[in-house]
C-alpha cells in the first residue's frame, strides 16, 4: 500500500481549503453584488427597501460596507461611461440634461446656478433621501445612493470635477452638488 507523506497530505488539504475559500468568497461577492443592485432598484418601494436592508444586515453586516462601496464605485463608473457614449454632450449641460432633468421628473426639487464651466445645484427635495429618512435608515442611503455621486462624474467625464459639502440624507437643509470642468 502506498502512503502519502504527512507533509504532502497537509499541503494538499491546505490547497483544497484555499480553493474552497476562494470559491465561497466569489459566491458571496456575487450575492453581495446582486443585493446591492436590488437595494438600488428598491428605492421607490420603502417596504421592499427596508426588507432588503434588513437582509444586508443579517447576511453581510458592516464588515461588507467597504466592499459595497467598491462595488458601487466600479458599477456606477462603468454605467456612466457607457451613458456618456450615448448622449449628445458629456459637458456640464450634458450632466444637467442626463442626470438632473430626469431626477426632477421623479420629484426632486432644485435650483441651478450656471457659469460657463460649472454648475452649482442646490437640491432641497430628494426622493431618495425622503425614502431612506422615512424608513429610518439614512446611513444606508449615504452608502447605497449618495456614494454614487463622484463615480457618476468620473464615468461621465473624466475632465469634470465634483464637490459636495451638504446632504439632505445627513440632515442638512440641501444637497449642494457642484460640477466644474478642469
Amino acid at each position: 500500500m502506498w502512503h502519502v507523506p504527512l507533509a504532502w497530505n497537509c499541503c494538499l488539504l491546505s490547497k483544497l481549503a484555499k480553493d474552497r475559500a476562494v470559491k465561497d468568497s466569489e459566491t458571496q461577492d456575487g450575492e453581495l453584488r446582486r443585493l446591492v443592485s436590488q437595494i438600488h432598484g428598491a428605492r421607490p418601494n420603502p417596504e421592499l427597501l427596508k426588507s432588503l436592508l434588513d437582509r444586508y444586515e443579517r447576511e453581510f453586516g458592516p464588515e461588507a460596507d467597504d466592499r459595497v462601496l467598491e462595488i458601487i464605485a466600479e458599477t456606477t463608473k462603468r454605467a456612466w461611461t457607457e451613458i456618456s457614449k450615448r448622449v449628445e454632450s458629456n459637458d456640464i449641460d450634458g450632466v444637467l440634461d442626463t442626470l438632473w432633468k430626469p431626477f426632477k421628473r421623479v420629484g426632486a426639487e432644485f435650483a441651478v446656478e450656471r457659469t460657463e464651466n460649472s454648475a452649482q445645484i442646490r437640491c432641497t427635495k430628494c426622493p431618495v433621501a425622503d425614502t431612506y429618512l422615512e424608513i429610518g435608515r439614512p446611513e444606508y442611503g449615504l452608502m447605497f445612493h449618495c456614494s454614487t455621486d463622484p463615480h457618476i462624474v468620473a464615468g461621465f467625464n473624466p475632465s469634470m470635477e465634483f464637490k459636495i459639502t451638504k446632504r439632505l440624507m445627513s440632515g442638512d437643509d440641501c444637497c449642494d452638488h457642484y460640477y466644474f470642468l478642469k
